[in-house]
Parts: structure tokens; sequence; C-alpha cells
């Protein structure tokens, strides 16, 4: 299974969803990586204010904060690799990196938000050909 890492900014607890100005992203991330652990997904968040050793081990986000700092955050990592970055993922990224082959390339069916950098797909699942669903 693919494991998602999710790598947050420091916020004052564990979800974000705390304290009086809470961000809607984040409240829609929490609600995304809700959804996706339910459904089996492997996803993982990492909070800068709380768990600084696990972005000083992961090579990739290590190098990323000292070149460009925190404010490149949230950064999603799989596998080493940053996948996402500035913005959390939606549910449907969370599904469409879950279900990645043993090759590493996604399924056919990736749904588009205008915020992916997942590759297109070669045609949509709906018809056309701009990969979106």
């Amino acid at each position: 299974m693919t494991k998602i890492d999710i790598f947050d900014p420091a916020m004052c607890c564990s979800s974000g969803v705390c304290g009086e100005n809470v961000d809607q992203e984040v409240v829609d991330v929490a609600a995304a990586v809700s959804a996706a652990r339910k459904e089996g997904l492997d996803v993982v968040r990492h909070n800068l204010a709380s768990a600084p050793l696990d972005f000083a081990s992961t090579p990739v986000v290590r190098d990323l904060l000292e070149s460009e700092g925190a404010g490149s955050l949230p950064v999603v990592v799989i596998n080493g690799e940053i996948v996402l970055e500035g913005v959390y993922p939606t549910l449907a990224q969370l599904r469409a990196w879950a279900r990645r082959d043993s090759a590493g390339s996604l399924d056919s069916q990736v749904a588009c938000d205008g915020r992916s950098e997942l590759p297109m797909a070669s045609s949509s699942c709906c018809g056309g050909t701009s990969g979106c669903c």
C-alpha cells in the first residue's frame, strides 16, 4: 500500500482545527484525511510544531525547508518524492495516489481539481481528451 505523508506548517494542535481563526483549507484536509483513513488509505500528517524530527528525517522535506523555508509547506511526500507543494491535497488526490501500481503510475481515472500535480490521464474517463472527469 502507498503511504502518503503530509507535512504541515507549525500549528497549535495536530489537526490544525483549533483556536479562534481556523483556516477552511485545514478543515477540508482534516476531513479528507479522515475519510481516506476510513477507506483504509495510509495517510499520515506531520505537524512542524509537534514533530520536527519527522521533517528533519525526511531528506526531501529537510532540503525543501533549508532552501525555501517553512512558507513552502504544506508538502505531500510519497515514496521519498514531493508530489504536491504549497497546498493541501483533496480526497480525490489522496485516492488517486493510493491507487498507484507497483510501477508508480496512476490508474486512468484521476479527478482534476485545478490544483493537482498528478499526471493527466491519456484519455478522459468521461470522454474527450482533457483528462478530467
